[in-house]
């Protein structure tokens, strides 16, 4: 492409997305082999915060971020990315951007609370888009974040907190939890441990109640339904192993972000060219909606009295700001580690970011035929790799690709109809794989999963 593009473009990336050091040393997500060895070393508890986080810039710790894992990057049951080169690749060659002029990635540390996250990313922006404008010569050249997820957060603070949004055009979000995902609201109670039927494979629950973080991905709306009563946020109930006072300080993080973009609202400079959001949010997939809470146990529903769906992380009702209707969103009926490379996300992606004289509702899957994966995040090696899918219409099989990341080598399946789904089972090594559904006139699926040694 001739010409370059506008205006500065910024990826952040979600939960687990950046590649964190200590004292140099690379601890979390240099490689797909390096995630594995700290999911089944148990190794998660090497990241946990030894006391409150305080919000100052550096903890003193010695851990820092550096970069965005580009692999595969999972910890099962909690967050997983299928990286995010695709992401980058696609953005830098798509829109004609240069790297290190008018394309950054903002890597951070994911344990934090998103305030801290917020401030330094203010502070990566200034000098940047400073430089865009004197090299590029357009003074009135401005900010364009791409966020994947929790990274939706850190912008948003920074854009309606922190004055971002006088330079900030667009923020385009792929599976932003803007109200919350029960996920974390599940691993705060129950724990977070994965287990293969009697065997424990390891427990990070002592490293993620550390993290502020993972306290402000907890739902934001009523989420919880108490025995005999109707719903409640998750602040206003003593549930087991959930600190109360830091719940209602997580809440008090999107409060913040709402009130700011209210008052920012009246101002005439931000009605006239302040920041959009546009939403892409994931569908079809089964997601934790809501909890049911017996005054003993908490237990995940995949449903909110009925099943809204979401991307298999992020409930579909949480993937939207409070300030904007779901007409601002554009659907893809994929998984949440997926939406950021999604193929027709990318065609969406450069419509939204050269701002095409195009309805962005027409990048929505056209077909209204769609799978739902069902698919573990990680498998013992030597046990069989079951994968279920569910489909809009009935099919004599879905066909299906597993491809081993480490070794770039592709497996062609069948999914054939068992028991109401579509299923196939079968052996895989120890590694890091990707899987996708397609057939004729359904808009394609995929996620990633681990295959692990015992």
């Amino acid at each position: 492409m001739a010409w370059k593009y506008p205006d500065v473009v910024i990826v952040v990336p979600g939960l687990i997305g950046s590649v964190l050091q200590k004292d140099g040393r690379p601890i979390w997500g240099t490689s797909p082999g390096a995630i594995r060895r700290v999911v089944a070393g148990g190794a998660l508890d090497a990241l946990a915060l030894t006391g409150a986080d305080d919000e100052t810039d550096d903890l003193g710790d010695g851990i820092e971020a550096t970069a965005l894992i580009d692999n595969i990057e999972i910890v099962p049951r909690l967050w997983k990315k299928a990286g995010y080169s695709r992401l980058a690749a696609g953005l830098v060659e798509g829109l004609g951007l240069t790297a290190g002029e008018n394309f950054f990635t903002f890597p951070y540390d994911w344990r934090r609370n998103n305030r801290v996250s917020a401030r330094k990313l203010a502070s990566f922006v200034g000098p940047r888009l400073k430089a865009w404008r004197e090299k590029s010569g357009r003074s009135e050249a401005k900010v364009v974040f791409v966020v994947h997820s929790m990274g939706g957060l850190v912008a948003r603070h920074y854009v309606e907190c922190l004055e971002g949004w006088k330079t900030t055009r667009t923020i385009l979000s792929f599976g932003t939890p803007y109200k919350g995902a029960g996920n974390a609201l599940d691993y705060l109670c129950n724990g977070f441990k994965w287990t293969v039927g009697p065997i424990e494979a390891f427990d990070g629950t002592t490293a993620l109640r550390s993290f502020d973080s993972v306290y402000q991905l907890l739902p934001t709306y009523p989420f919880v339904k108490e025995l005999g009563q109707g719903y409640k946020r998750v602040f206003e109930l003593d549930l087991p192993h959930l600190d109360r006072a830091r719940a209602e300080a997580a809440h008090s993080f999107h409060e913040q972000i709402r009130i700011a973009q209210e008052g920012n609202a009246k101002v005439e400079e931000y009605r006239l060219s302040g920041p959009r959001v546009r939403p892409v949010i994931g569908t079809e997939q089964p997601t934790i909606q809501s909890a049911a809470w017996d005054g003993k146990s908490l237990t995940p529903l995949m449903a909110h009295e009925e099943d809204l769906s979401g991307d298999g992380t992020v409930p579909r009702v949480s993937a939207v700001p409070q300030e904007l209707g779901f007409d601002s969103a554009t659907y893809f009926p994929n998984k949440h580690s997926a939406l950021q490379s999604d193929d027709v996300a990318f065609g969406h992606m450069r419509g939204v970011l050269t701002e095409a004289e195009v309805d962005p509702r027409t990048f929505r899957a056209p077909w209204g035929r769609s799978f739902s994966l069902y698919l573990e995040d990680a498998y013992y090696a030597g046990s069989p790799v079951t994968i279920e899918a569910t489909a809009t219409d009935n099919l004599q099989a879905i066909d299906g690709v597993i491809e081993n990341v480490d070794t770039v080598t592709s497996t062609p399946v069948k999914l054939r109809p068992a028991n109401g789904r579509y299923r196939v089972a079968l052996p895989l090594a120890y590694g890091a794989y990707r899987v996708r559904l397609s057939a004729d006139s359904f808009h394609s699926v995929e996620d990633v999963f681990l295959v692990v040694d015992r």
